[in-house]
Protein backbone atom coordinates (compact mmCIF):
# COMPACT_ATOMS: atom_id res chain seq x y z
CA UNK A 1 0.00 0.00 0.00
CA UNK A 2 0.96 3.86 -0.40
CA UNK A 3 0.19 5.84 2.31
CA UNK A 4 0.03 10.01 2.14
CA UNK A 5 1.36 11.51 5.01
CA UNK A 6 -0.25 15.59 5.54
CA UNK A 7 1.07 17.65 8.71
CA UNK A 8 -1.87 19.17 10.12
CA UNK A 9 -0.04 22.22 11.46
CA UNK A 10 3.40 22.34 10.06
CA UNK A 11 4.36 24.95 13.05
CA UNK A 12 7.10 23.78 15.46
CA UNK A 13 8.44 21.16 12.75
CA UNK A 14 11.92 19.94 14.58
CA UNK A 15 8.99 18.86 17.13
CA UNK A 16 6.58 16.86 14.65
CA UNK A 17 9.76 15.42 13.01
CA UNK A 18 11.17 13.93 16.03
CA UNK A 19 7.60 12.82 17.05
CA UNK A 20 7.36 10.87 13.50
CA UNK A 21 11.04 9.64 13.79
CA UNK A 22 9.39 8.01 17.17
CA UNK A 23 6.47 6.74 15.82
CA UNK A 24 8.65 5.19 12.70
CA UNK A 25 11.03 3.49 15.21
CA UNK A 26 8.27 1.80 16.79
CA UNK A 27 6.34 0.35 13.66
CA UNK A 28 7.76 -3.05 12.57
CA UNK A 29 10.59 -2.97 9.91
CA UNK A 30 8.97 0.76 9.05
CA UNK A 31 12.51 2.43 9.17
CA UNK A 32 13.67 -0.18 7.02
CA UNK A 33 11.57 -0.20 4.64
CA UNK A 34 12.07 3.97 4.59
CA UNK A 35 15.88 3.34 3.74
CA UNK A 36 15.28 1.28 1.00
CA UNK A 37 12.40 2.98 -0.81
CA UNK A 38 12.55 6.76 0.23
CA UNK A 39 9.77 9.47 0.13
CA UNK A 40 8.14 10.35 -2.46
CA UNK A 41 7.16 13.97 -3.07
CA UNK A 42 4.37 13.90 -5.76
CA UNK A 43 2.27 16.37 -7.86
CA UNK A 44 5.21 18.16 -9.20
CA UNK A 45 5.47 20.65 -11.91
CA UNK A 46 8.47 19.98 -14.31
CA UNK A 47 10.00 22.96 -13.42
CA UNK A 48 9.74 21.89 -9.79
CA UNK A 49 10.90 18.40 -10.53
CA UNK A 50 14.23 20.05 -12.34
CA UNK A 51 14.58 22.65 -9.04
CA UNK A 52 14.94 19.53 -6.21
CA UNK A 53 16.93 17.40 -9.12
CA UNK A 54 19.79 20.30 -9.30
CA UNK A 55 19.51 21.22 -5.19
CA UNK A 56 19.88 17.54 -4.28
CA UNK A 57 22.46 16.79 -7.04
CA UNK A 58 24.51 19.04 -4.82
CA UNK A 59 24.20 16.52 -2.09
CA UNK A 60 26.25 13.14 -1.53
CA UNK A 61 24.11 12.72 1.26
CA UNK A 62 20.85 10.99 -1.32
CA UNK A 63 20.36 9.73 -4.32
CA UNK A 64 16.88 10.61 -6.37
CA UNK A 65 14.32 9.05 -9.07
CA UNK A 66 12.28 11.60 -10.94
CA UNK A 67 9.02 10.37 -13.07
CA UNK A 68 7.49 13.66 -14.98
CA UNK A 69 5.69 14.51 -11.61
CA UNK A 70 7.27 12.67 -8.86
CA UNK A 71 10.83 12.56 -7.02
CA UNK A 72 12.10 9.76 -5.01
CA UNK A 73 14.64 10.48 -2.09
CA UNK A 74 16.86 7.68 -0.83
CA UNK A 75 19.61 8.54 1.81
CA UNK A 76 22.56 6.65 1.13
CA UNK A 77 24.32 6.40 5.04
CA UNK A 78 21.57 4.49 6.63
CA UNK A 79 21.12 7.50 8.66
CA UNK A 80 17.01 8.18 8.80
CA UNK A 81 17.59 11.84 10.51
CA UNK A 82 19.26 12.89 7.04
CA UNK A 83 16.69 12.12 5.54
CA UNK A 84 14.13 13.69 7.77
CA UNK A 85 16.15 15.93 9.51
CA UNK A 86 17.64 19.27 8.90
CA UNK A 87 18.70 20.51 6.03
CA UNK A 88 16.67 18.60 3.63
CA UNK A 89 13.01 18.52 5.24
CA UNK A 90 13.69 21.04 7.92
CA UNK A 91 15.00 24.39 6.76
CA UNK A 92 18.42 26.35 7.54
CA UNK A 93 17.43 29.93 8.68
CA UNK A 94 17.60 32.04 6.02
CA UNK A 95 18.47 29.62 2.96
CA UNK A 96 15.86 28.62 0.89
CA UNK A 97 14.13 25.05 0.67
CA UNK A 98 12.19 24.04 -2.17
CA UNK A 99 12.22 20.22 -0.68
CA UNK A 100 11.58 21.07 2.50
CA UNK A 101 8.37 23.81 1.19
CA UNK A 102 6.74 21.33 -1.01
CA UNK A 103 7.56 18.52 1.80
CA UNK A 104 5.45 21.05 4.22
CA UNK A 105 2.79 22.09 1.88
CA UNK A 106 1.90 19.17 -0.23
CA UNK A 107 3.46 16.23 2.13
CA UNK A 108 4.63 13.22 1.55
CA UNK A 109 4.32 9.13 0.01
CA UNK A 110 5.79 6.13 1.11
CA UNK A 111 5.66 3.14 -1.05
CA UNK A 112 4.95 -0.50 -1.03
CA UNK A 113 3.65 -0.67 2.75
CA UNK A 114 2.46 -3.56 3.67
CA UNK A 115 -0.84 -3.45 5.04
CA UNK A 116 -0.02 -3.74 8.51
CA UNK A 117 2.27 -0.75 8.33
CA UNK A 118 0.36 1.63 6.88
CA UNK A 119 -2.71 1.02 9.67
CA UNK A 120 -0.56 1.51 12.44
CA UNK A 121 1.42 4.57 10.63
CA UNK A 122 -2.27 6.23 10.28
CA UNK A 123 -3.62 5.37 13.42
CA UNK A 124 -0.56 6.43 15.12
CA UNK A 125 0.07 9.79 13.69
CA UNK A 126 -3.42 10.87 13.49
CA UNK A 127 -2.94 13.52 16.15
CA UNK A 128 -0.03 15.23 14.30
CA UNK A 129 -1.03 14.57 10.60
CA UNK A 130 -3.24 12.73 8.48
CA UNK A 131 -2.70 9.53 6.19
CA UNK A 132 -4.46 8.50 2.90
CA UNK A 133 -3.64 5.14 2.06
CA UNK A 134 -4.23 3.53 -1.46
CA UNK A 135 -3.03 0.21 -3.62
CA UNK A 136 0.34 1.06 -5.06
CA UNK A 137 0.33 2.23 -8.41
CA UNK A 138 1.43 -0.76 -10.46
CA UNK A 139 2.56 0.67 -13.27
CA UNK A 140 5.67 2.61 -11.93
CA UNK A 141 8.89 0.44 -10.61
CA UNK A 142 11.65 2.23 -9.55
CA UNK A 143 14.73 0.91 -11.17
CA UNK A 144 18.96 0.46 -11.30
CA UNK A 145 21.35 -1.38 -13.00
CA UNK A 146 24.98 -0.80 -12.24
CA UNK A 147 28.16 -2.31 -13.46
CA UNK A 148 31.28 -2.39 -14.25
CA UNK A 149 33.09 -1.46 -17.76
CA UNK A 150 36.23 -3.66 -18.87
CA UNK A 151 38.81 -3.91 -21.32
CA UNK A 152 39.14 -6.66 -23.48
CA UNK A 153 42.18 -8.16 -20.93
CA UNK A 154 39.78 -8.09 -18.31
CA UNK A 155 41.22 -4.52 -16.43
CA UNK A 156 38.83 -2.18 -15.91
CA UNK A 157 38.27 0.62 -17.76
CA UNK A 158 39.90 3.75 -16.36
CA UNK A 159 39.41 6.67 -18.40
CA UNK A 160 37.69 10.51 -18.34
CA UNK A 161 34.63 11.50 -20.13
CA UNK A 162 32.63 8.22 -20.64
CA UNK A 163 29.17 8.22 -20.08
CA UNK A 164 26.35 5.17 -19.69
CA UNK A 165 22.87 5.32 -20.94
CA UNK A 166 20.34 2.88 -20.62
CA UNK A 167 17.58 2.28 -23.06
CA UNK A 168 14.83 0.15 -23.10
CA UNK A 169 13.80 -1.62 -26.30
CA UNK A 170 10.77 -1.78 -28.15
CA UNK A 171 9.09 -2.93 -30.60
CA UNK A 172 10.39 -1.50 -34.40
CA UNK A 173 13.99 -0.95 -33.08
CA UNK A 174 12.73 1.84 -30.93
CA UNK A 175 14.90 2.82 -27.64
CA UNK A 176 13.59 4.74 -24.94
CA UNK A 177 15.92 6.43 -22.75
CA UNK A 178 15.80 5.32 -19.09
CA UNK A 179 17.01 7.50 -16.46
CA UNK A 180 19.45 10.31 -17.09
CA UNK A 181 23.25 9.81 -18.38
CA UNK A 182 25.25 8.72 -15.35
CA UNK A 183 29.38 9.21 -15.89
CA UNK A 184 31.71 6.48 -15.75
CA UNK A 185 33.90 5.85 -12.41
CA UNK A 186 37.38 6.34 -12.41
CA UNK A 187 37.25 2.41 -11.43
CA UNK A 188 34.69 1.81 -14.83
CA UNK A 189 31.58 1.26 -12.46
CA UNK A 190 28.36 2.63 -13.29
CA UNK A 191 25.02 3.15 -12.10
CA UNK A 192 21.90 4.21 -13.75
CA UNK A 193 18.60 4.85 -11.64
CA UNK A 194 15.30 5.02 -13.55
CA UNK A 195 11.36 4.64 -13.14
CA UNK A 196 9.77 2.12 -15.40
CA UNK A 197 6.20 1.83 -16.26
CA UNK A 198 4.97 -1.35 -16.73
CA UNK A 199 3.24 -2.58 -19.95
CA UNK A 200 2.37 -6.03 -19.65
CA UNK A 201 5.86 -6.99 -19.58
CA UNK A 202 7.49 -8.59 -16.63
CA UNK A 203 10.49 -6.11 -16.73
CA UNK A 204 12.03 -3.22 -19.47
CA UNK A 205 14.13 -4.97 -22.49
CA UNK A 206 17.42 -3.30 -21.38
CA UNK A 207 20.17 -1.65 -23.39
CA UNK A 208 23.33 -0.34 -21.65
CA UNK A 209 25.60 1.72 -24.30
CA UNK A 210 29.23 3.23 -23.18
CA UNK A 211 29.82 6.28 -25.18
CA UNK A 212 33.35 8.36 -25.27
CA UNK A 213 34.01 12.26 -24.84
CA UNK A 214 32.68 12.34 -28.59
CA UNK A 215 29.22 10.88 -28.51
CA UNK A 216 30.56 7.58 -29.90
CA UNK A 217 28.95 4.26 -28.91
CA UNK A 218 31.99 1.81 -27.42
CA UNK A 219 30.59 -0.87 -25.68
CA UNK A 220 27.08 -2.13 -25.21
CA UNK A 221 25.35 -4.65 -23.54
CA UNK A 222 21.41 -5.75 -22.99
CA UNK A 223 19.18 -8.07 -20.71
CA UNK A 224 15.56 -8.93 -21.39
CA UNK A 225 12.85 -8.70 -19.17
CA UNK A 226 15.18 -6.71 -16.58
CA UNK A 227 14.48 -7.23 -12.97
CA UNK A 228 14.35 -4.28 -10.89
CA UNK A 229 17.88 -4.22 -9.47
CA UNK A 230 20.34 -5.88 -12.40
CA UNK A 231 24.08 -5.88 -12.24
CA UNK A 232 25.70 -5.94 -15.89
CA UNK A 233 29.27 -6.23 -16.63
CA UNK A 234 30.31 -4.94 -20.03
CA UNK A 235 33.45 -5.68 -22.19
CA UNK A 236 34.33 -2.91 -24.58
CA UNK A 237 35.40 -4.33 -27.20
CA UNK A 238 35.24 -0.99 -29.55
CA UNK A 239 37.29 1.52 -28.27
CA UNK A 240 41.54 2.43 -28.25
CA UNK A 241 42.71 4.46 -25.43
CA UNK A 242 46.23 6.11 -25.70
CA UNK A 243 46.81 9.06 -23.00
CA UNK A 244 50.20 10.49 -21.76
CA UNK A 245 51.52 14.05 -20.73
CA UNK A 246 53.42 16.62 -22.75
CA UNK A 247 56.71 17.64 -20.73
CA UNK A 248 59.74 20.02 -21.28
CA UNK A 249 63.28 18.32 -21.24
CA UNK A 250 62.92 19.18 -17.14
CA UNK A 251 59.77 17.58 -16.30
CA UNK A 252 57.67 20.51 -16.64
CA UNK A 253 54.35 20.41 -17.90
CA UNK A 254 52.95 21.95 -21.18
CA UNK A 255 49.67 22.71 -21.55
CA UNK A 256 47.39 24.09 -24.67
CA UNK A 257 49.28 21.66 -27.16
CA UNK A 258 47.50 20.23 -29.86
CA UNK A 259 47.65 16.55 -30.07
CA UNK A 260 47.01 14.11 -32.39
CA UNK A 261 46.84 10.79 -32.65
CA UNK A 262 47.17 8.41 -36.38
CA UNK A 263 47.13 5.18 -37.36
CA UNK A 264 50.44 4.64 -39.73
CA UNK A 265 50.21 2.61 -42.77
CA UNK A 266 53.34 2.07 -45.20
CA UNK A 267 53.05 5.43 -46.67
CA UNK A 268 50.09 7.17 -45.06
CA UNK A 269 48.56 7.91 -41.82
CA UNK A 270 45.04 8.11 -40.82
CA UNK A 271 43.73 10.80 -38.16
CA UNK A 272 42.11 8.58 -35.36
CA UNK A 273 41.41 11.93 -33.09
CA UNK A 274 42.70 15.07 -31.50
CA UNK A 275 42.60 16.94 -28.29
CA UNK A 276 44.00 19.65 -25.87
CA UNK A 277 46.44 19.51 -22.78
CA UNK A 278 45.38 20.53 -19.67
CA UNK A 279 47.14 22.74 -17.51
CA UNK A 280 48.73 19.57 -16.12
CA UNK A 281 50.58 18.79 -19.76
CA UNK A 282 47.81 15.41 -19.52
CA UNK A 283 46.04 14.48 -22.69
CA UNK A 284 43.64 11.65 -23.51
CA UNK A 285 42.73 10.39 -27.45
CA UNK A 286 39.98 7.88 -27.74
CA UNK A 287 39.33 5.70 -30.97
CA UNK A 288 37.14 3.01 -32.45
CA UNK A 289 39.02 0.17 -32.02
CA UNK A 290 38.17 -0.95 -35.31
CA UNK A 291 39.96 2.14 -36.76
CA UNK A 292 42.82 -0.09 -38.80
CA UNK A 293 41.01 -0.90 -42.04
CA UNK A 294 41.96 -0.17 -45.65
CA UNK A 295 41.46 -3.85 -46.31
CA UNK A 296 44.14 -4.90 -44.12
CA UNK A 297 44.27 -7.76 -42.05
CA UNK A 298 45.17 -5.20 -39.48
CA UNK A 299 43.13 -5.53 -36.42
CA UNK A 300 45.17 -2.63 -33.97
CA UNK A 301 46.27 0.50 -34.59
CA UNK A 302 50.58 0.82 -35.41
CA UNK A 303 50.01 4.27 -32.90
CA UNK A 304 52.14 7.58 -33.95
CA UNK A 305 51.28 10.54 -31.65
CA UNK A 306 52.08 14.07 -32.64
CA UNK A 307 52.20 17.52 -30.89
CA UNK A 308 51.72 20.67 -32.54
CA UNK A 309 51.86 24.28 -31.31
CA UNK A 310 47.97 26.32 -31.46
CA UNK A 311 48.85 28.76 -34.26
CA UNK A 312 45.90 31.01 -33.36
CA UNK A 313 42.79 30.63 -31.12
CA UNK A 314 39.32 33.08 -31.93
CA UNK A 315 37.40 31.45 -29.76
CA UNK A 316 35.19 29.50 -31.93
CA UNK A 317 37.76 27.47 -33.77
CA UNK A 318 41.52 26.41 -33.13
CA UNK A 319 43.70 26.61 -36.18
CA UNK A 320 46.87 24.24 -35.67
CA UNK A 321 50.62 25.21 -36.23
CA UNK A 322 54.08 23.28 -36.54
CA UNK A 323 54.67 20.19 -35.24
CA UNK A 324 56.90 20.32 -32.50
CA UNK A 325 57.59 16.49 -31.14
CA UNK A 326 56.56 13.53 -32.24
CA UNK A 327 56.44 9.61 -30.99
CA UNK A 328 58.00 6.78 -32.62
CA UNK A 329 55.69 4.38 -34.00
CA UNK A 330 53.88 1.61 -31.43
CA UNK A 331 53.12 -1.21 -33.25
CA UNK A 332 50.26 -3.01 -32.69
CA UNK A 333 49.20 -0.98 -29.80
CA UNK A 334 46.69 -2.57 -27.26
CA UNK A 335 43.95 -1.65 -25.96
CA UNK A 336 44.91 1.31 -23.40
CA UNK A 337 48.48 2.97 -24.37
CA UNK A 338 50.45 5.20 -22.29
CA UNK A 339 52.83 7.68 -24.90
CA UNK A 340 54.29 10.58 -23.22
CA UNK A 341 56.33 13.08 -25.36
CA UNK A 342 59.45 15.45 -24.50
CA UNK A 343 59.12 18.91 -26.13
CA UNK A 344 62.92 20.20 -26.51
CA UNK A 345 63.67 24.09 -26.93
CA UNK A 346 64.30 25.51 -29.85
CA UNK A 347 67.48 27.37 -28.76
CA UNK A 348 69.38 24.07 -27.54
CA UNK A 349 71.52 22.44 -30.12
CA UNK A 350 69.90 20.22 -32.56
CA UNK A 351 69.48 16.07 -32.00
CA UNK A 352 72.29 16.34 -35.09
CA UNK A 353 74.41 18.45 -33.45
CA UNK A 354 73.95 17.11 -30.01
CA UNK A 355 75.04 13.45 -31.50
CA UNK A 356 78.51 14.88 -33.75
CA UNK A 357 79.48 16.72 -30.57
CA UNK A 358 79.17 13.63 -28.48
CA UNK A 359 81.29 11.64 -31.01
CA UNK A 360 84.00 14.04 -31.71
CA UNK A 361 86.42 13.31 -28.73
CA UNK A 362 85.72 9.39 -29.38
CA UNK A 363 86.60 9.33 -33.06
CA UNK A 364 90.03 10.94 -32.53
CA UNK A 365 90.00 12.64 -35.81
CA UNK A 366 88.76 9.94 -38.24
CA UNK A 367 85.56 11.47 -40.42
CA UNK A 368 81.89 9.90 -39.66
CA UNK A 369 81.50 8.76 -43.31
CA UNK A 370 84.23 6.40 -43.07
CA UNK A 371 83.25 4.56 -39.77
CA UNK A 372 82.36 0.56 -39.94
CA UNK A 373 79.55 -1.17 -38.37
CA UNK A 374 81.38 -2.36 -35.84
CA UNK A 375 82.92 0.99 -34.89
CA UNK A 376 78.85 2.41 -34.50
CA UNK A 377 77.93 -0.53 -32.15
CA UNK A 378 81.45 0.31 -30.16
CA UNK A 379 79.89 4.00 -29.99
CA UNK A 380 76.16 3.16 -29.41
CA UNK A 381 77.43 1.61 -26.13
CA UNK A 382 79.99 4.06 -25.16
CA UNK A 383 77.43 6.86 -25.77
CA UNK A 384 73.71 5.31 -25.91
CA UNK A 385 73.03 6.78 -28.89
CA UNK A 386 71.03 4.25 -30.65
CA UNK A 387 73.02 2.39 -33.58
CA UNK A 388 70.36 3.18 -36.13
CA UNK A 389 70.46 6.93 -35.40
CA UNK A 390 74.65 6.81 -35.88
CA UNK A 391 74.23 4.96 -39.41
CA UNK A 392 71.94 7.89 -40.31
CA UNK A 393 74.53 10.43 -39.00
CA UNK A 394 77.00 7.84 -41.48
CA UNK A 395 74.99 7.90 -44.20
CA UNK A 396 74.14 11.49 -44.14
CA UNK A 397 77.56 12.50 -44.01
CA UNK A 398 78.23 10.13 -47.55
CA UNK A 399 75.26 11.67 -49.19
CA UNK A 400 76.42 15.03 -48.60
CA UNK A 401 80.12 13.83 -50.17
CA UNK A 402 78.36 12.01 -52.73
CA UNK A 403 75.41 14.23 -53.87
CA UNK A 404 76.27 17.80 -52.52
CA UNK A 405 73.61 18.06 -50.30
CA UNK A 406 73.87 19.85 -47.19
CA UNK A 407 74.46 18.11 -43.88
CA UNK A 408 71.57 17.48 -41.92
CA UNK A 409 69.37 16.88 -44.56
CA UNK A 410 69.33 13.30 -45.09
CA UNK A 411 69.30 12.69 -40.95
CA UNK A 412 65.91 14.70 -40.62
CA UNK A 413 64.95 12.80 -43.71
CA UNK A 414 65.77 9.49 -41.97
CA UNK A 415 64.75 10.22 -38.79
CA UNK A 416 61.36 10.59 -40.45
CA UNK A 417 61.44 7.06 -41.06
CA UNK A 418 61.58 7.60 -44.81
CA UNK A 419 63.61 4.73 -47.33
CA UNK A 420 67.46 5.36 -46.34
CA UNK A 421 68.65 4.75 -49.89
CA UNK A 422 68.20 6.89 -52.70
CA UNK A 423 66.23 5.10 -54.77
CA UNK A 424 63.64 4.46 -52.50
CA UNK A 425 63.53 8.05 -51.09
CA UNK A 426 63.20 9.29 -54.34
CA UNK A 427 60.13 7.42 -54.66
CA UNK A 428 58.30 9.75 -52.34
CA UNK A 429 56.12 12.22 -53.09
CA UNK A 430 57.85 15.67 -52.66
CA UNK A 431 54.74 16.45 -50.34
CA UNK A 432 55.89 13.30 -48.41
CA UNK A 433 59.43 14.80 -48.19
CA UNK A 434 58.42 18.58 -46.96
CA UNK A 435 56.59 17.01 -44.06
CA UNK A 436 59.03 15.07 -43.12
CA UNK A 437 61.91 17.78 -42.55
CA UNK A 438 59.73 19.94 -41.56
CA UNK A 439 58.76 17.55 -38.69
CA UNK A 440 62.52 17.58 -38.01
CA UNK A 441 62.70 20.86 -37.60
CA UNK A 442 59.90 21.39 -35.18
CA UNK A 443 61.16 18.68 -33.31
CA UNK A 444 64.97 20.09 -33.18
CA UNK A 445 66.28 16.72 -34.98
CA UNK A 446 67.82 18.90 -37.56
CA UNK A 447 69.40 22.85 -37.12
CA UNK A 448 67.32 25.59 -37.33
CA UNK A 449 69.36 27.31 -39.79
CA UNK A 450 67.57 24.46 -42.15
CA UNK A 451 64.47 25.67 -42.17
CA UNK A 452 65.00 28.80 -44.19
CA UNK A 453 66.38 26.93 -47.57
CA UNK A 454 63.93 23.92 -46.89
CA UNK A 455 62.22 24.25 -50.42
CA UNK A 456 65.75 24.50 -52.15
CA UNK A 457 67.05 21.49 -50.00
CA UNK A 458 63.69 19.82 -51.38
CA UNK A 459 64.59 20.93 -55.04
CA UNK A 460 68.36 19.71 -54.92
CA UNK A 461 67.50 16.09 -53.34
CA UNK A 462 64.81 16.02 -56.60
CA UNK A 463 67.01 16.68 -58.79
CA UNK A 464 69.22 13.67 -58.21
CA UNK A 465 66.58 11.52 -60.02
CA UNK A 466 68.28 13.02 -63.18
CA UNK A 467 71.05 11.67 -61.91
CA UNK A 468 72.82 8.80 -64.84
CA UNK A 469 73.54 6.71 -62.24
CA UNK A 470 69.85 6.21 -61.52
CA UNK A 471 68.31 5.72 -65.10
CA UNK A 472 66.24 4.28 -65.69
CA UNK A 473 64.59 5.43 -62.87
CA UNK A 474 61.78 7.70 -62.65
CA UNK A 475 60.81 9.61 -59.82
CA UNK A 476 56.71 9.36 -58.50
CA UNK A 477 54.71 12.18 -59.12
Amino acid sequence: MRATVQFINPHGKFALIAKLLQIVKGITNLRQHILAHGIVLERLSPGEVATLQQMLAQEDRFTYLTSDSTIRVRVTDGDLRALLGLGLVIPIPRRRNYFADIFWERGFTIEKLEPGQANDLRKQIEAIATVTLAPDIAQTHFCTVSGQVYQTNGVPLDTRGFTVRAFDSLPGARLVPCGTTAALQANGTYLVDYAWHTDGRKGPDLIIRVFDPQGNVVAETGKRSAAVQEYLDITATGVGIVRGTIHTPDGSPVADVIVRAFDRNLREETLLGSTVTDVAGRYEITYSGNAPSRGSKKTRADLIIRAFAIASDDGSAVEIGDEIAASPITFNAPQLQIIDLEISSVNDPSEYERHLAELQPLIEGESVKSLSDEDLRFLSGKTGIPFDQLNYLRLDAQWTGQYALDPAVAYGLFRQELPANLRGLLAEKPSRLREALKASLARNIIPESLGDQADQVIQQLLSLADSPALKPYARAG
